[in-house]
C-alpha cells in the first residue's frame, strides 16, 4: 500500500500465544521462528491492501481502508501460519484482533479510542482465533467469503473502556474453535493506595527472578507480569507476591558485617535485612538493592566507614534513608527518594559513620527499557496519549 488509510479504517492487531515460555526455553528456534512468523505477517497485510503501523516484539498493528481487506489478511495469515513447519517443540500459534473506527493518522501512527478498543479486544483473543468487535462485524455482514462466518460470543466489558464490547469469532475450517465465550477476570480490589510506576517495575523484578529460580512457571509469569504492568492501586499488585515472599517465620539476623578493600560486594535478589550493618570500603564498591529484599524489622542502622570507594544503596517506594549522620571530608552522600515515596513506611535506613574521598548513594532502580516495552504494549490502550515506543526499543 502506497500510504496509511485515514478517516474510518479496519485495524488488525495481532500477538504470538506464550511466546515468553518459548524465548526462555528454545531461544534459537523462537529466533528463526519469528522471522517466518514476520515474513507472513507482513506478507499477508500487504497483499491485502494493508498498512504496518506499528510492531512491538511478535505483535503487528496494521490499518485497512475497508473491513474486508483486514479480515482478508487475518484469514491469509492464519491459513499460512496453520500450514507452515516450525523449528519450535510447538507451533507458532497467533491471535488477531479487528475492530473499526474513526482515527486520526499522524506522521504514520494512529490515535483514538478505536486503537485503545481492538488493543483490549486481542487481550480476549486465544492462539489461532481471529475476534472481530459489533462494528467490524456490521461491516463485514454482507461480504464474508465463502466457508468463513462470524459466531457471536456474547458482549464483555473490556478493561478501562466505559462502553461494552459484542464480541464475534470469526468461524473457517483452519481456524481454531473455541467452545465457550470468553470469560471475565476475577474481580480485583480496587481501593486504596494509588500505584506507581516504580511498585510496578519493583514487582516485575520479583516475579522474573521468582521464575528464574523456578518458582513460578513460563505461563504463570506471563499473565503476572500483565497484571502487575496494569495495575492501578497496591492492592492489585500485592496478591501477585503473595505466595512468593513470607516475613512471618523469617529469622532477622541482628548484625552483619561487610569488608570491601577493592572489587565490589553486593546483598540483592531476595536477602534479608538485618537489624544493623557495619560496612567498611575502601577503593571498592558495596552495594545493597532493597527491591526484592525480605524486610522484616522496620529499622536498619548502618554504620560506614568509606575511604575512596562508593556505599550504594538501591531502594524502593516504602523505604526512607536518613544519611544525615554521616560525616564527609572530601567525598560526598547523595540520598534520592524512589519515585512512589508516600508510599507507608516500610523501612527505615539510618547511616551513620565518615566518607574520606568516596561516596555514599542511596536511590531509586535506573529506568528499565524492557519493562517500558512491556508497559508501552499492555498499558496503551488505556492513555491515548502514550503513542510512542520507547524509544530504546524502536
Amino acid at each position: 500500500m502506497s500510504g496509511a488509510p485515514s478517516g474510518t479504517v479496519t485495524l488488525l492487531f495481532t500477538d504470538v500465544e506464550g511466546s515468553t515460555r518459548l524465548w526462555d526455553a528454545e531461544r534459537d528456534a523462537m529466533a528463526a521462528a519469528l522471522r517466518r512468523h514476520d515474513e507472513i505477517l507482513r506478507d499477508a497485510i500487504e497483499q491485502a491492501g494493508g498498512y504496518v503501523f506499528k510492531t512491538a516484539g511478535d505483535s503487528f498493528c496494521a490499518a485497512f481502508s475497508a473491513a474486508r481487506a483486514g479480515l482478508d489478511a487475518a484469514l491469509a495469515a492464519q491459513r499460512r501460519l496453520s500450514a507452515r513447519s516450525w523449528p519450535t517443540s510447538r507451533p507458532i500459534v497467533v491471535r488477531m484482533a479487528l475492530h473499526a473506527g474513526v482515527c486520526e493518522e499522524r506522521d504514520g501512527d494512529y490515535f483514538g479510542p478505536a486503537v485503545n478498543r481492538v488493543a483490549r479486544l486481542l487481550t480476549v483473543a486465544q492462539g489461532g482465533e481471529v475476534l472481530v468487535s459489533g462494528v467490524a462485524a456490521e461491516l463485514l455482514s454482507d461480504e464474508l467469503p465463502d466457508g468463513v462466518g462470524l459466531r457471536e460470543l456474547g458482549t464483555r466489558q473490556l478493561k478501562d473502556l466505559s462502553r461494552p464490547e459484542r464480541i464475534y469469532q470469526v468461524e473457517a475450517a483452519f481456524l481454531a474453535g473455541r467452545t465457550e465465550p470468553p470469560t471475565a477476570p476475577q474481580p480485583v480490589a480496587s481501593a486504596g493506595p494509588r500505584a506507581s510506576d516504580a511498585d510496578r517495575d519493583r514487582v516485575v523484578e520479583v516475579l522474573r527472578t521468582a521464575a528464574s529460580d523456578g518458582r513460578l512457571t513460563p505461563d504463570d509469569l506471563d499473565q503476572r507480569l500483565e497484571i502487575a504492568l496494569t495495575a492501578r492501586t497496591l492492592a492489585d499488585l500485592a496478591p501477585l507476591l503473595a505466595d512468593l515472599t513470607s516475613v512471618a517465620a523469617v529469622e532477622v539476623p541482628d548484625r552483619t558485617r561487610i569488608e570491601c578493600g577493592s572489587g565490589t560486594a553486593k546483598r540483592d535478589g531476595s536477602w534479608v535485612v538485618p537489624r544493623r550493618m557495619e560496612i567498611q570500603v575502601g577503593s571498592g564498591t558495596v552495594r545493597l538493592d532493597f527491591r526484592q529484599a525480605v524486610i522484616a524489622a522496620p529499622v536498619l542502622r548502618i554504620d560506614t566507614q568509606v575511604a575512596s570507594g562508593t556505599l550504594k544503596l538501591i531502594t524502593r517506594p516504602g523505604i526512607v534513608v536518613d544519611a544525615d549522620d554521616v560525616k564527609v571530608r572530601s567525598g560526598s552522600v547523595k540520598v534520592v527518594p524512589p519515585a512512589g515515596s508516600d508510599n507507608p513506611v516500610e523501612l527505615r535506613v539510618k547511616i551513620s559513620g565518615r566518607v574520606a574521598s568516596g561516596s555514599v548513594i542511596a536511590r531509586g532502580p535506573r529506568h528499565n527499557w524492557w519493562v517500558a516495552l512491556w508497559r508501552w504494549v499492555l498499558r496503551r490502550p488505556a492513555d491515548d496519549s502514550r503513542t510512542a515506543l520507547p524509544a530504546s526499543s524502536r
